[in-house]
């Protein structure tokens, strides 16, 4: 046989092979690949693991406001209160939402799972911190950016499972109170983060003032 015509068939040969091989492949890519998204059934979410959730929800909010009624208690800076009063209005709001989704699950409000029994350890460690008068402003906003750094994740952790909770009654209250507070809790903890940085702020330039004076003071003794 002619060089070139055992060349041509060795290369027919190849492509076939390797054709077959991509076929082969494809078939058994296809046998392995995971469904899409689309027709991926997403697990419901287990009703006692959402029971005591709520639960725990429910005592971040009412630790909320015992914290919110503190801080407006002690105030110092009145100009803090109109936003303080209406944050504290919000979360007794936020604490009836909790309430009705409670109710809506079949749980009676008085649930305390280990979570809530801790969250209300917490808020009443916050609680009982007691500092000077000067203080009490930032010590209070601090306590609330805590607070409400954990009640926004709760209210995120909601958003994110709510579509997996089968009982449909139940989702379309979980849902409700989601479009009503969502925007809320945001506001209420970029506003503390916010209003804390500008008390340390206040309180670093009230150290620095204060260091200056007591210099002077001891430089006008040395001359006498």
């Amino acid at each position: 046989m002619p060089k070139n015509s055992a060349r041509t068939k060795n290369n027919s040969n190849r492509r076939a092979g390797s054709s077959s091989a991509k076929s082969a492949h494809s078939r058994n890519g296809k046998a392995r690949s995971a469904p899409s998204k689309s027709t991926r059934k997403r697990t419901p979410i287990d009703q006692s693991w959402l029971n005591d959730f709520l639960s725990e929800m429910l005592a971040v909010e009412e630790g909320g406001e015992k914290l919110y009624a503190k801080a407006l208690e002690e105030l110092a800076h009145d100009d803090l209160r109109d936003k303080l009063e209406e944050f504290h209005e919000e979360t007794q709001r936020h604490i009836e939402l909790v309430r009705e989704m409670m109710q809506s699950a079949g749980i009676d409000d008085s649930h305390k799972s280990p979570t809530a029994e801790a969250a209300e350890q917490k808020a009443e460690g916050l609680l009982s911190v007691e500092v000077e008068d000067h203080l009490k402003d930032l010590n209070n906003i601090e306590n609330l950016v805590l607070a409400e750094t954990k009640d926004h994740w709760d209210w995120e952790m909601l958003n994110s499972i709510a579509g997996r909770i089968e009982d449909a009654d139940l989702k379309d209250v979980v849902r409700d109170a989601l479009a009503e507070v969502f925007k809320q809790e945001r506001e209420h903890l970029l506003w503390n983060q916010q209003t804390l940085t500008m008390l340390a702020s206040e309180a670093a330039e009230r150290q620095e003032t204060g260091e200056e004076a007591e210099d002077e003071e001891k430089e006008s003794a040395r001359d006498y």
